[in-house]
This record gives structure tokens, sequence and C-alpha cells, in this order.
């Protein structure tokens, strides 16, 4: 059970959030998301790292956890992701 991680995405596979309803107008949109769903939840993102807007498409979990990091939040231009 549980969520997986996706394959793919702006820093990665991984599990992607939006900070607000609003922002999943722009954010669940990709070609096999069809038109995303919301899930109101309280999320313990760890320690941060914040990147710039374009993330790092080759970021991995370890790779993550090698710099010390148990998430991401950057801002692809339509709102804050973590």
């Amino acid at each position: 059970g549980g969520f997986k991680a996706g394959s793919g995405g702006w820093c990665g596979g991984g599990i992607y959030f939006a900070t607000t309803r609003h922002d999943t107008d722009s954010k669940a949109i990709g070609p096999h998301s069809h038109t995303g769903f919301i899930i109101v939840a309280t999320v313990d993102v760890g320690k941060v790292l914040h990147l710039n807007k374009t993330c790092d498409r080759s970021m991995t979990g370890k790779k993550l956890a090698r710099r010390g990091y148990n998430s991401i939040v950057f801002n692809p231009g339509d709102g804050d992701e973590h």
C-alpha cells in the first residue's frame, strides 16, 4: 500500500504535492494524469532542498539523501511544488 513514486518529473521520479487546491489546476497535467486528483493531506517534508524552476530531472531519493535532505521545493512558474 501507500504512495508509489513516479518514474519521472521536474525533479526526477517522486511524489509531487502542490501547496494549494488552486495550484493543482496547472500541475496535474502529465500525459497520464488525465484531470489529476486532489487529496487533502498534511505532509512532513523533513529537511527541504530549495531548487530553481528547472529543478533536476536526474534527482533520485538516494542523491537527495546523500546531500542531507528529505524533500525538494521548487517553483516551475505556477506555484511551489514539494
